[in-house]
């Protein structure tokens, strides 16, 4: 079974807390990228973190927002413009607690075709993008971003050094 790293598992939680903003009941793939958008804003806050789970996770981080900031994706700005367009939901979870939606289910199957030990945010990344009714996917062609190029670049930044 493949494990979820660090990044994964904090986009993860952050999801929840844009799901329950936008007044939905299951978490979407764009509040699962609205996560790792919003990785950077709970950097300094990571005191829990064992040394080594804070090394991996602020390399994992580093290298796909330095790839995003190579193809010019200002971060704040991407995140931002998901924010506005992720429609509100019909209410929350009856029991109070956020699922993923049938389609986020299978972003982690479809990403962990790519990993070897764990899914990275590289990988959630590269597959929500490649999804064409993401709104991610669409911000990035508006940006005249070459999707496929950049789903390339960060799968192989991801395996150059691992």
């Amino acid at each position: 079974m493949v494990q979820h790293s660090i990044g994964v598992r904090l986009a993860w939680e952050i999801s929840c807390y844009e799901a329950k903003n936008k007044n939905s009941s299951h978490i979407e793939i764009d509040h699962i990228m609205l996560g790792i958008l919003s990785l950077d804003k709970i950097s300094s806050n990571l005191n829990k973190l064992s040394k080594n789970d804070l090394n991996h996770f602020l390399y994992e981080k580093d290298k796909l927002y330095s790839k995003l900031v190579e193809y010019q994706v200002n971060i704040t700005e991407f995140r931002r413009q998901l924010r506005q367009l992720i429609p509100f939901g019909n209410g929350l979870p009856s029991d109070k607690i956020f699922h993923r939606s049938q389609e986020c289910k299978q972003i982690f199957l479809s990403s962990s075709q790519f990993a070897t030990n764990y899914i990275s945010i590289n990988h959630l990344f590269t597959t929500i993008i490649g999804i064409e009714s993401s709104y991610s996917r669409k911000l990035l062609l508006a940006q005249k971003v070459d999707i496929e190029k950049l789903k390339t670049d960060l799968l192989f930044s991801f395996y150059k050094n691992n």
